[in-house]
């Protein structure tokens, strides 16, 4: 059977105790926020798996994915046969 991935957005939530603030603030600075899952690593900061809002996906364009593809559409072989990618290189 084939099937179609597609990409979207959504927003994710860490807990952070009040005492952690200020070092999240830092590493948020530091990092640029390229990798906020790593904020995990500070004491009692954690991440809740289905909040806030799961209504809030919104599927994705090319262009917010540096160009890359946000829909494949695989052949029930598992080779694409759909992709809007604007690098068409890429596959």
């Amino acid at each position: 059977m084939a099937h179609l991935d597609f990409k979207v957005t959504c927003w994710k939530r860490l807990v952070i105790p009040d005492d952690k603030i200020e070092e999240v603030i830092k590493r948020l600075k530091e990092s640029d926020c390229d990798e906020v899952y790593d904020l995990q690593e500070i004491e009692g900061v954690y991440l809740i798996e289905n909040g806030p809002d799961e209504e809030c996906e919104e599927p994705m364009i090319p262009h917010e994915n540096g160009g890359g593809a946000t829909q494949e559409l695989y052949s029930s072989e598992g080779s694409v046969i759909y992709h809007n990618s604007e690098n068409p290189e890429e596959y």
